[in-house]
């Protein structure tokens, strides 16, 4: 089965920006839990290789490339790019997160 993520055409368009200065042929997205409490976080990074077991999904010119472990927390979510006057970047909005956090550090 392949890989599902929305990539909406701003995350497209600065990617396509960015990648002008890449250092890397592939965009690694992944997951890693942030908090004891077993909240997630997301990472991407330009690299130069996929890894065996790693998974591509090809959208406008650009490779994302996700590993097995963080595919559970990625499929079926939607990357996207905000800017506004107070924060700027990528979001990635995971349509399995549980919401809210116990932890209370967050």
């Amino acid at each position: 089965m392949s890989l599902e993520i929305e990539v909406t055409p701003q995350a497209i368009a600065k990617l396509a920006e960015l990648g002008t200065d890449k250092k890397g042929d592939y965009v690694r997205v992944s997951a890693q839990q942030t908090c004891g409490c077993g909240r997630i976080g997301y990472r991407m990074a330009w690299e130069d290789a996929v890894a065996e077991g790693d998974e591509q999904l090809h959208a406008a010119g650009i490779t994302l490339v996700v590993d097995a472990d963080s595919r559970p927390f990625i499929e079926g979510g939607i990357l996207d790019y905000e800017a506004d006057p107070m924060q700027e970047g990528f979001v990635l909005t995971n349509p399995h997160a549980q919401s809210g956090c116990s932890c209370g550090s967050h």
